[in-house]
């Protein structure tokens, strides 16, 4: 396969077994490539300077920084890279997205799907675990402002951004223009006070929205 079409990823996480565990599940996929491995912070950060890899699998806990510091560190040395966070936690979840994170998924993730997030967020999809209704009953938050609400249409269109749908396949399902999709996103993304699709998801979980 030609080299421009491989998904170059960056491994990080303090534990080597697990950064094994990780390289035998991706590179059993042709279009992945693990190109490296960091263990905390500082090494993610001159890591992705170094290999300019197009994804970073991140754990949270880790010695010497942990991965919502090291998050925004890569985002700072390379921001088109696109950051996964990789974790026994579901508590992070909006401190991740926040730091830049585009999706957020659970150790205990089958290599198919892993394959299947790695493949979606190189895409500019959302990739995230199935977090327990629990974990979202605590982070939801009151609707705010009326003004700020989000309409029939708009609630429609925020839970398909959840479901990792693009906005072409957002307007063929519901029969509108990409034009009137993004012209909704924007409406959504102003209402929830977010700049991208990855804090509209962390936001609208935390109204209980999606």
């Amino acid at each position: 396969m030609a080299e421009e079409n491989i998904i170059r990823v960056l491994l990080v996480d303090d534990h080597q077994f697990a950064r094994e565990g990780l390289r035998r599940m991706l590179e059993l996929d042709s279009c992945i490539k693990v190109v490296g491995e960091a263990v905390n912070a500082a090494d993610a950060a001159d890591k992705v300077e170094a290999l300019a890899p197009d994804i970073v699998l991140m754990d949270i806990k880790m010695p010497e920084g942990d991965g919502i510091e090291a998050t925004k560190l890569v985002k700072q040395k390379r921001p088109e890279c696109k950051v996964i966070m990789l974790t026994l936690y579901e508590e992070y979840f909006a401190e991740a997205i926040e730091a830049g994170a585009v999706g957020y998924l659970l150790k205990d993730i089958k290599r198919g799907e892993l394959i299947r997030a790695v493949r979606a967020a190189h895409e500019g999809k959302v990739p995230l675990s199935a977090l327990s209704g629990e974990f979202f009953s605590k982070i939801t938050a009151p609707a705010g402002d009326p003004k700020s609400r989000l309409s029939e249409r708009e609630m429609e269109i925020m839970r398909l951004i959840a479901s990792g749908e693009t906005t072409k396949e957002i307007g063929a399902r519901l029969f509108l223009s990409e034009a009137t999709i993004k012209r909704d996103v924007q409406h959504i993304f102003d209402k929830l006070g977010v700049r991208n699709r990855s804090e509209a998801v962390a936001e609208a979980y935390r109204r209980g929205l999606v």
